[in-house]
């Protein structure tokens, strides 16, 4: 019986249910560097010389890696606002972290489900954040993103 017990302990501990606050960070990072960058060639894929100033958005593109991302919504070049759907489907970025999920981004807020794997843990968190000016409230993964060091 004494052999097992570590096994036991092991795999309930890499099987828990709540991410860590260095977790909770690392998807924060990595969910809007991939959002801003999945917006950046949304927004990009439409620009012409007589472009509309609102775009609606339909796009889907490659993950630095592998897998896709999909942006649906709106985008006003002169009101500097946006509207936006964004779904990851095993999305891979360059440092080998892959995110799955759904987010509504607009210039007030980021919500919606993510998972989140990279080499050392994975996880799936809901994202409730608002934006005002440069200020950042809400949580990510239960926790107050101002307690993430971001």
């Amino acid at each position: 019986m004494r052999i097992w017990l570590p096994i036991v302990i092991a795999a309930s501990a890499c099987t828990s249910s709540q991410p860590t606050k260095d977790d909770a960070s690392r998807l924060f990072l990595a969910t809007t560097t991939a959002v801003n960058a999945a917006e950046q060639k949304a927004v990009t894929s439409t620009q012409a010389l007589n472009a509309p100033a609102v775009r609606n958005l339909d796009y889907i593109g490659p993950c630095e890696s592998e897998g896709s991302f999909e942006v649906k919504g709106t985008a006003d070049d002169t009101a500097l606002t946006y509207d936006l759907q964004t779904s990851f489907t095993n999305c891979v970025s360059a440092a080998h972290i892959a995110l799955d999920g759904s987010l509504h981004f607009s210039p007030s807020a980021l919500t919606g489900s993510i998972a989140f794997s990279d080499q050392t843990t994975s996880a799936t968190c809901e994202m409730n954040l608002s934006f005002s000016g440069t200020a950042v409230s809400g949580t990510v993964c239960g926790y107050d993103v101002r307690d993430l060091g971001h």
